[in-house]
């Protein structure tokens, strides 16, 4: 113990000595002041790259806010443009849907256009049909497979009615009679064509049919079809 004592004292007289020193004590003054000089300095330079990095960051972040204005400008455009190209397109629905699918969602019917136009696929009868719904009727749309062509059930015509009508739809508004009450059609043009009516069931064969399901006004209108009908 008294040795350690000892070494502290020679250690205090050291540094008495040295502080009494002119030199010493300036050198360690100059030393201190550097030190802290250099503490100082360093603060300074970390706080200013700190705040350069942070102004990037929310450089760049308004940046990418920049672009997401810029698209959802373009989209925006784009809305616009395709609103108004599609405003030159006139879609006539020609009245209700027929009876057993007007209470169907647009998904439904949808859905069921979509499974049945193999059955249009290279039949005779629908191009002729289809364009008589556009040009003549100004029909483009769901509607054209799913209303009947004609109002033979409710509506007795004549044959003024069907001038300049092609000969192809007279044909199919003849055996629309017959499809709105299930006939099952052994030529296969015509079954496909109905087919290709969400409207249409088949349920009742040739064999079985009976005409005495037809109304008055529907055979007033089969007679004078069946006059003009030319296929």
């Amino acid at each position: 113990m008294e040795e350690m004592f000892s070494r502290f004292d020679d250690l205090r007289k050291l540094i008495v000595k040295l502080y009494n020193n002119k030199n010493v004590r300036r050198w360690t003054i100059e030393i201190v002041v550097c030190i802290v000089v250099g503490l100082l300095a360093g603060c300074f330079s970390y706080n200013a790259l700190h705040k350069k990095d942070k102004k990037l960051t929310v450089s760049e972040e308004n940046a990418v806010a920049q672009e997401e204005v810029v698209e959802t400008t373009d989209t925006a455009e784009s809305s616009e443009e395709a609103v108004e190209d599609n405003s030159v397109i006139t879609v006539v629905d020609p009245g209700e849907y027929v009876d057993t699918i007007k209470d169907w969602s647009s998904e439904e019917i949808s859905a069921a256009i979509s499974e049945r136009s193999q059955y249009l696929t290279d039949n005779k009868y629908w191009p002729t049909v289809s364009s008589y719904w556009e040009t003549s009727r100004g029909v483009t749309g769901d509607a054209c497979y799913c209303t009947y062509l004609f109002n033979t059930d409710t509506t007795v015509y004549t044959t003024a009615d069907f001038e300049n009508v092609p000969a192809e739809v007279i044909h199919i508004a003849k055996n629309e009679i017959y499809a709105r009450h299930g006939y099952s059609f052994r030529d296969s043009e015509i079954m496909n064509y109905f087919m290709g009516q969400v409207w249409y069931s088949p349920s009742v064969m040739p064999a079985d049919f009976s005409e005495d399901v037809f109304t008055e006004t529907e055979v007033k209108n089969l007679d004078m079809l069946n006059s003009i009908d030319t296929m």
